[in-house]
């Protein structure tokens, strides 16, 4: 817990710096043009304390007492004030502070830890070229234009430098991070028709070098849907292989980022994530036992009596390839480990490999055959914690208007809890626990779910090891075969059969336009249904391929390779490629939402970056820093836009400016000003919504 909060102070800290030092850069560029600056501040509104020279630290605001002392040196000197309704100016001001000893500048911490500000005197957000008194040379439009530029884009900069500065530092003392490995690769996916396998490295991604699996996530996600992309892999064998990738969204959504179907690289020992062991301790109905097989701090030594070496990097590619290797040969039946404590004491485990999820996420289904649902986990606010668990297989769903007396498929399912959900309403499951049927009773499904909508709060998976089909697609292999939905699949070509694991095996084997037989059970009796499947409904079952899980959880924990240098010549060159690629794909990324390829829904605000931050501070300060890197560089993105009432629109001012060799009308610059502050706004709202809406 200390930790943590410690990681939350240093979060606060860094977004509080990451603003000072983009103020820092208008306040030192004004310096340097000579431009006078009244206020230099962190966070928005009223000031918690200041400091200014001469005066000291205050709480609040000095402001009133720096004019009360500069008005009573101009009584004694008879100086008539020069300002509008009888005030001085500053550049009066300005010379009763240095008599005086003041400082000209007042340093501020505001209430609101958003933002920040340097105000130049002559300077209005609200209008950029404002009219000033032509005696004051020190007000910032007095300044040449050139300078004023400087002054405008000095905060941008600064976020850059800072940016790559942290990157560098980031890569001086190690970024712990999953490097650029496949760890395996999904049913049906982009990655699986290019051939890459389990344990190849990525080295370049539409010719850019992929340092890690991060910069592959992030470089796959701006690509473009089904346009094809070179990327150039090492073998475990050492050999470079030039391949051709079509990335590809692994949803409907038009708008959702595309990817390659490509697993992250594991290590075979136990995960670090413990949360389970103390769920497991408060509340052991609502852990699945598989959970419990491999936990933190074990160290997997072999997999079915192959050795799985960690000590080079060659060694963890092959190590990878070996474990999906025989998960794969394992055509669903367990596999075994050899594993060691961290106590050295050693243990041999037998695991079930599962069905991996087709890249497209769809339901499972065996030839139209479609599994029962089974409960993989439930929600922290799920009404049906303390009631439902892990393992549980539903039976029947009752609701209002409908009693499905026949085990339901995910989707039907699902829809059910929806459809109640909409109407506020309360549903009743039937459950097979073990070998008994359970009822229960009265769930709400008005629980917030992370797609933002509503429902039961629970994880639907599928019952593997039975196969019993809660539903049949009509236009599908069984369908066409008249297979009755609620059966028990017997044999399958021949073969018996008692899981789906069993089923896909036999299907994967079978042969394409031949009919093959399907024994069925149902309440009546067993009856064989000659079944055919077509050349492409069997690659589904050639694709198919499987993957070892501990319960809900990965059974190995995530490999990690620091990406570090002792050489600073070399942290700062990755530092500014860091950078620079952070500041491109942002630009990419509002092009392709502007075009229409990206989702607005995608976009954080305040909150959304909060909590995101937080979950980083989590992981280590390795990753806070490269958040804090992150975000340094799209705040110079974001300032730099072209909209009035940011630095990038009053740089657009300055230009105009410069080829007009006039300033724009007052009520032009007023009018685009006050529709750029519209804009933000705007934009500022629906991104607050969507944060709410996404996290709470």
């Amino acid at each position: 817990m200390a930790y943590q909060i410690l990681q939350i102070a240093l979060l606060i800290f860094g977004f509080g710096f990451v603003i000072f030092w983009h103020e820092l850069g208008h306040f030192l560029a004004a310096r340097w043009a000579g431009v006078r600056v009244e206020q230099f501040a962190v966070g928005m509104g009223q000031a918690i304390f200041s400091y200014r020279r001469g005066l000291g630290l205050k709480l609040g605001s000095s402001r009133k007492e720096y004019e009360d002392r500069t008005a009573e040196w101009f009584k004694t000197t008879a100086v008539a004030p020069k300002g509008p309704d009888g005030e001085y100016t500053e550049y009066q001001r300005e010379q009763a502070s240095k008599a005086l000893g003041l400082g000209e500048t007042e340093y501020r911490l505001s209430w609101i830890p958003l933002g920040g500000y340097v105000k130049p005197t002559g300077q209005d957000d609200l209008r950029p070229n404002a009219q000033v008194l032509e005696e004051d040379p020190h007000s910032y439009n007095a300044a040449p234009i050139g300078k004023r530029m400087v002054i405008i884009s000095a905060g941008v900069i600064m976020n850059i430098i800072l940016a790559a500065m942290l990157f560098m530092a980031l890569f001086l003392i190690g970024y712990n991070v999953p490097p650029a490995v496949v760890g395996g690769v999904q049913p049906d996916s982009p990655a699986q028709r290019a051939g890459l396998m389990a344990g190849d490295r990525i080295l370049y991604y539409d010719n850019t070098f992929q340092h890690d699996f991060n910069k592959i996530r992030l470089n796959v996600a701006l690509s473009r849907d089904n346009v094809p992309v070179d990327m150039l892999v090492e073998r475990i064998d050492g050999k470079q292989e030039q391949l051709r990738i079509v990335p590809a969204r692994a949803d409907d959504d038009p708008h959702s980022f595309v990817a390659l179907g490509v697993v992250a690289p594991f290590a075979p020992r136990g995960p670090k994530e413990a949360d389970y062991l103390d769920e497991a301790a408060q509340s052991p109905e609502l852990v699945d036992p598989e959970s419990l097989l491999i936990r933190p701090g074990d160290e997997i030594l072999k997999i079915n009596g192959k050795p799985l070496l960690m000590d080079t990097e060659a060694q963890r590619r092959q190590a990878i390839a070996t474990v999906d290797g025989e998960v794969q040969r394992s055509s669903g039946k367990p596999v075994v480990l050899s594993v060691r404590n961290q106590s050295g004491q050693s243990r041999e485990v037998a695991m079930q490999p599962h069905l991996l999820p087709a890249f497209k996420d769809t339901e499972y289904s065996f030839a139209g055959m479609l599994p029962r649902v089974q409960i993989d986990s439930l929600q922290e606010n799920s009404s049906a914690r303390g009631k439902l668990r892990p393992g549980d297989i539903v039976l029947r769903v009752i609701n209002a208007d409908a009693h499905v007396d026949q085990p339901a498929a995910s989707r039907t399912f699902l829809n059910l809890i929806s459809s109640a959900s909409q109407r506020s309403e309360k549903i009743d499951l039937v459950v097979l626990r073990g070998t008994e049927e359970v009822t229960i009773k009265g769930l709400a499904t008005d629980v917030k779910l992370e797609s933002r909508q509503r429902g039961l709060g629970v994880a639907p998976g599928i019952d593997e090891l039975h196969a019993v089909a809660a539903e049949i697609t009509p236009d599908s292999p069984a369908g066409r075969a008249k297979i009755p939905a609620g059966a028990t699949i017997v044999s399958v070509d021949g073969q018996p059969v008692s899981t789906w694991l069993d089923v896909a095996e036999a299907l994967r084997n079978a042969s394409a336009d031949r009919a093959i037989a399907v024994v069925a059970r149902t309440d009546q009796a067993e009856q064989s249904y000659p079944m055919t499947l077509t050349a492409s409904e069997l690659a589904t079952f050639q694709q198919a391929r499987y993957v070892l899980t501990a319960g809900r959880y990965a059974a190995f924990g995530e490999l990690i390779e620091p990406r570090k240098t002792a050489n600073p010549l070399v942290a700062a060159r990755w530092g500014v490629v860091e950078t620079r690629d952070f500041i491109l794909q942002f630009y990419l990324t509002l092009q392709r939402m502007f075009s229409g390829d990206v989702s607005y829904k995608n976009m954080m605000g305040p909150v959304g970056i909060v909590y995101a931050g937080s979950k980083f501070a989590f992981k280590g300060t390795d990753w806070l820093i490269w958040f804090l890197a992150m975000i340094s560089a799209n705040l110079a993105v974001v300032n730099f836009l072209p909209i009035p009432i940011v630095d990038g629109g009053q740089f657009v001012f300055l230009i105009i400016e410069k080829i007009m060799g006039k300033p724009l009308s007052p009520k032009a610059q007023a009018v685009a000003q006050y529709v750029g502050l519209a804009l933000l706004l705007s934009v500022f709202l629906l991104v607050t919504y969507q944060d709410i809406a996404r996290f709470f």
